[in-house]
C-alpha cells in the first residue's frame, strides 16, 4: 500500500512540475480559439456591426493568424516559444473604412501586433503584451 501511495505522489509531483515549467499560460488555448478584441491600449474596443468586429484566430498546424481589424481582413504568421509570442508581417485587405475611429483602431491594432513580445491567458481572456505592458485584450468567442 505504501509503495503505490509513494508512486502516486511522485507521479503527481512530476505532473505539477511539468505544468509549472511548460511556460504556457493556463486557461483557454491560444490556438484554434476565436479571440474577439475587447480592449486596445487601455480603451474598450469599438464594437462594429460587421461579422464579429476585430478578432483573431491562431492556427496551430500552420503557425498562421487570421482575422479582422474591424474594417479589413488580416492574415500573417506567428511564432511561439513558451509565453513569447511574435507576429511576422501581416497582410490586410485595403477596403475603405468610413468610420475614422475604426480606422484609428485598425492602425493601433496592427501596431500592437507588431509590438507584441509575449502573451498571457487567464480564463477566457488573452492579453498581448509588449515592453510597456498590456497592448490588447481579447475574449474567447463562444
Amino acid at each position: 500500500m505504501r509503495t503505490s501511495q509513494s508512486l502516486w505522489m511522485a507521479l503527481s509531483l512530476t505532473a505539477l512540475v511539468g505544468c509549472a515549467t511548460s511556460g504556457r499560460p493556463t486557461g483557454t488555448p491560444l490556438e484554434d480559439t476565436d479571440w474577439r478584441l475587447v480592449e486596445l491600449n487601455g480603451r474598450p474596443a469599438i464594437a462594429t456591426g460587421g461579422e464579429r468586429g476585430a478578432h483573431l484566430r491562431f492556427a496551430r498546424d500552420s503557425a498562421r493568424v487570421a482575422g479582422s481589424t474591424g474594417c479589413n481582413r488580416l492574415t500573417g504568421s506567428f511564432s511561439l516559444q513558451g509565453t513569447a509570442l511574435r507576429f511576422g508581417p501581416t497582410a490586410t485587405t485595403r477596403m475603405a473604412c468610413v468610420d475614422a475611429q475604426l480606422n484609428e483602431q485598425e492602425r493601433a491594432l496592427l501596431a500592437a501586433l507588431q509590438a507584441t513580445e509575449r502573451y498571457g491567458i487567464a480564463g477566457d481572456t488573452l492579453t498581448l503584451m509588449g515592453t510597456s505592458g498590456a497592448l490588447a485584450r481579447f475574449a474567447a468567442s463562444p
